[in-house]
């Protein structure tokens, strides 16, 4: 059974390209543009990981997984927040925002990936 990722950003060159590489790796992937596609999407789709984007007009990463850890939503899945900036304040916001790791962009795509399979066996 292949394992899905819910992606959230609201660039299309990251989405593609994280969606793109994420397939190669053989998983199942959703992806939303923005906080509301990403909240009907776990609530249809129920994947088994979420990335976030932290800076998203609207509805920013922090208070999308926020609502994504609230009823009736209450997703157990692991949610991993993508940020460029990876400051205490941001660490410490993801926390409180019920993420289960936050990491920075641009980063080492072999060790995304490993990181990915941890969250994922796990779970």
């Amino acid at each position: 059974m292949k394992h899905s990722i819910l992606i959230v950003d609201d660039n299309d060159t990251n989405l593609d390209l994280l969606k793109k590489i994420l397939e190669l790796e053989g998983y199942q992937v959703n992806k939303a543009h923005n906080g509301m596609e990403a909240i009907e999407s776990v609530i249809q789709a129920k994947p088994d990981l979420a990335i976030l984007d932290v800076r998203m007009p609207d509805m920013g990463g922090f208070e999308l997984c926020s609502k994504l850890r609230q009823p009736p939503i209450g997703a157990k899945i692991p949610i991993v927040m993508l940020t460029a900036m990876n400051t205490e304040v941001e660490q410490e916001q993801a926390i409180r925002a019920g993420a289960n790791d936050i990491w920075s962009k641009p980063f080492e795509m072999d060790i995304f990936l490993e990181r990915i399979k941890v969250f994922l066996a796990a779970n």
